[in-house]
Parts: C-alpha cells; sequence; structure tokens
C-alpha cells in the first residue's frame, strides 16, 4: 500500500482544516472512533441477577466508541473461578467473529455486502470505496486497506464477569475490626482502591444500602490484516445485485476470521449511599452495573495501549475537551495532542503536535454515570486544561491520554 487515490487523499487532507474553520461555531466533531462489542457473563444463581442483566444490556456503550453490539450480548456462565476458556468457546462457537464482520459490511437477508457503514463512520466517500472499480486497480484495493486498518480492525470485545458484594454484607463479616475503606475492599476481595474515599467502620455499618461492585473484564480484539481482507473482498465480496448461492454459503461457512486475545483487568465500583437514600436495592444495582463497566474501560485503556480512545478539543483558548472523571482523569492527566495528516504513502496518520495537562486551579468534570443525581449543583460541563507545548491548538484536534497517566 505504497500510494491511495486523490480522491481519498483530498479527502483526508481537508477534514481536519474544514474543521478548524468551523468547530468554533460548533463543537461537534466527527472522527474516527474504535468499534466496540460489550457481553457479559451470566449467572443466574446470584442475588438480583436478572436486575444485573437487565441493567447491563441498557446501559449505555461509551460514547468514545462507536455501539458494534450484536444479538446476543450474554454468556452463560460456566461456574469455574477463571471464565476465560469459557468466554474464548462461546467466541468460537458463535462465529463472533464472522458476524462483526458481517455487520461491518452490512450483510443482508439476501447475503450481500455493502459499504455504508465503513464510509459513514471513516468519513469516506462513498465513491471512493465502489468494490468493483477497487478491484479493478492496485490503487483501489490499497484504498480498501487503508479502511480496513483505520477502522475494522479497531473493533474491540469486551466482557465483563461481575461480582456484587454488599456493603452491610461485608460490615458484617469485618466484625468492627476493619475500619478502613481500603480493608475493607480487601476482606472482599476488590483489589485496588486507592483513589476511593476512606470509610470509618461506623461509616461502613450506615452505608449498608449499597454495594461496591467488582468486574473483571476480557478484552479481545477483531483480527482484520491484509490477507483476511484480501479473501473477503476476492471470494465472499458482492453486494445484492451480484450475490450468488454459492458466494452467500461460502461466508456462512468461512472459518477465516479470527479474535486475538489483548488482556483482562479488575476494577471495581461503588455505589455511595446511606440508610436515608430513597433508592432501591434494584435502582443502586443499575447504577453501580454501568459505573463498574466505565471503571474496567478506564484501567483497560491505561495498561492497553491500542484500546486507547481518541477525544476531541472542545475549545481552544482556553483548551478544554468533554471528558472527565468517568475516564479516569485526575490532577496529574497529561494528554498528547494530536493532529490528522497523510503520509507520503496516502494513509492517514496522526502527528503530536503538542502536549497538555489537567488544569488542577479547576474542577475535573464529574461525568460518570448519575454524577447529575448525586451532585444536583455542578455547573462543569467539560474538563480544562494548560499547555505544556506545543503550538496553537482549535477545536477538532484530537487528545489522546500519554502512556502511565
Amino acid at each position: 500500500m505504497k500510494k491511495t487515490i486523490t480522491l481519498l487523499l483530498t479527502l483526508f487532507v481537508t477534514i481536519p482544516y474544514t474543521y478548524a474553520q468551523t468547530q468554533a461555531v460548533n463543537p461537534e466533531v466527527k472522527y474516527r472512533r474504535s468499534s466496540l462489542y460489550t457481553l457479559m457473563i451470566h449467572d443466574e444463581t446470584r442475588p438480583y441477577a436478572e436486575v444485573i442483566r437487565a441493567s447491563f444490556e441498557k446501559g449505555p456503550i461509551p460514547e468514545k466508541f462507536n455501539n458494534h453490539n450484536l444479538g446476543n450480548r450474554v454468556i452463560p456462565t460456566s461456574n469455574a473461578k477463571d471464565e476465560s476458556q469459557n468466554i474464548t468457546a462461546f467466541l468460537n462457537e458463535n462465529n463472533v467473529a464472522r458476524d462483526i464482520v458481517a455487520k461491518w459490511f452490512n450483510r443482508s437477508a439476501k447475503g450481500g455486502f455493502n459499504m455504508d457503514m465503513i464510509a459513514e463512520r471513516g468519513k469516506y466517500d462513498a465513491n471512493a470505496l465502489d468494490i468493483a472499480k477497487a478491484k479493478a486497480s492496485q490503487r483501489g484495493l490499497e484504498t480498501l486497506a487503508d479502511a480496513g486498518e483505520e477502522l475494522i480492525r479497531n473493533t474491540f470485545i469486551l466482557v465483563n464477569d461481575y461480582n456484587y458484594v454488599s456493603k452491610e454484607e461485608v460490615a458484617k463479616k469485618a466484625s468492627g475490626w476493619l475500619n478502613t475503606i481500603g480493608s475493607v475492599a480487601s476482606y472482599a476481595g476488590l483489589g485496588d482502591v486507592s483513589t476511593t474515599t476512606t470509610i470509618t467502620s461506623a461509616a461502613v455499618t450506615v452505608a449498608g444500602k449499597g454495594y461496591v461492585v467488582k468486574t473483571t473484564a476480557h478484552l479481545y480484539r477483531l483480527v482484520w490484516d491484509e490477507e483476511t481482507a484480501a479473501i473477503f473482498y476476492n471470494d465472499y465480496w458482492a453486494d445484492d445485485k451480484t450475490i450468488t448461492p454459492e458466494k452467500k454459503k461460502a461466508f456462512e461457512e468461512s472459518t477465516i476470521f479470527k479474535l486475538e486475545y489483548i488482556g483482562s483487568d479488575t476494577s471495581w465500583a461503588d455505589v455511595q449511599s446511606s440508610v436515608f437514600t430513597k433508592k432501591t436495592e434494584e435502582e443502586l444495582i443499575e447504577k453501580a452495573t454501568v459505573k463498574a463497566v466505565d471503571a474496567v474501560i478506564v484501567k483497560l485503556q491505561k495498561n492497553h495501549e491500542e484500546f486507547k480512545t481518541k477525544t476531541p478539543l472542545f475549545s481552544g483558548e482556553p483548551i478544554s475537551a468533554k471528558i472527565g472523571l468517568k475516564e479516569g482523569l485526575t490532577e496529574k492527566s497529561k494528554f498528547d495532542v494530536l493532529e490528522q495528516v497523510v503520509n507520503k504513502e496516502g494513509k492517514t496518520e496522526y502527528v503530536v503536535v503538542g502536549t497538555i495537562k489537567v488544569d488542577d486551579k479547576l474542577p475535573i468534570w464529574d461525568n460518570r454515570y448519575g454524577a447529575d443525581e448525586e451532585n444536583p449543583n455542578s455547573t462543569e460541563d467539560r474538563t480544562y486544561f494548560k499547555k505544556i507545548s506545543g503550538k496553537d491548538f482549535y477545536p477538532g484536534m484530537l487528545i489522546v491520554q500519554k502512556k502511565g497517566k
């Protein structure tokens, strides 16, 4: 893939500058997001199992990702201490990788494909992605390869395995001799709790109506390489007008599509509550479920570079972005500022043009799930940053958190 077609090159080059001119008025920026398919382990013997399931299924996909969910989002438990083998077997037996590809190309009931989703999510000109024209020239095929590298290969599968522990239960087991949240969380098997509020033994007692939620998340990524793409376009691709029974069957019986395991992490979420809350147990569990997903995504992104998301700057002066505590920001958080360019080979690249850090003189936006209820008087709607290095920044530039921060 040495060069790509002029039309696509022109499109890529003009995108950042067009946004730079318009986003001062309208800061809504369209950019290429990674895509996410979330599932959960379901154990019907756990307390409130159906509430947990319903809360997960209706919970929002983080806005920094494209929603790539398929119909089935629940994996029956194997009752093993480690569900890894069960998850891998489920994903393979249900041909999840193949179905993810089918969704990317809008496969119809007839078996035909189209490029509508690729064009929409990648901000491509649909004419530049015409398969018939692309297959007639090497440059055209390179255009498709660029689209796949930018979008399709950044499709992730996140499987959550939840463990819910009521604070009341922890307090009873502790019998008064555990007097900090660190000890309580350790006793409950919750691990890293260094950022939470310290709770005395008395506070634990009155916080009985609430839950600490632990989730172990397993992260996979769709394998979309040059070989896989070539087989797909040459052997399986057809639109509804040209599809044949042979090609339809070939795709449905294909075994070339794979998922790679990226890693796993454990995190937790605490629903602050008291005996005076008006929230029901079901409502507390729903809130904890969503918070637990947000928390583990933050941890996975810190530990796995390929899973990190980009965020557009909301304003350039002062520097601000629509991210906050939900994304794990602290006063020490630093970000690279990226500008989208096209390299000599005609591929899209993100070039670092500066560095910013959270402005510690201003509050970090609390955008966590339910924050509007917990902090009804808050007026923040973004987080502000200070420039460490770089040129002038403008709305629409992208930022990505620096490694280890």
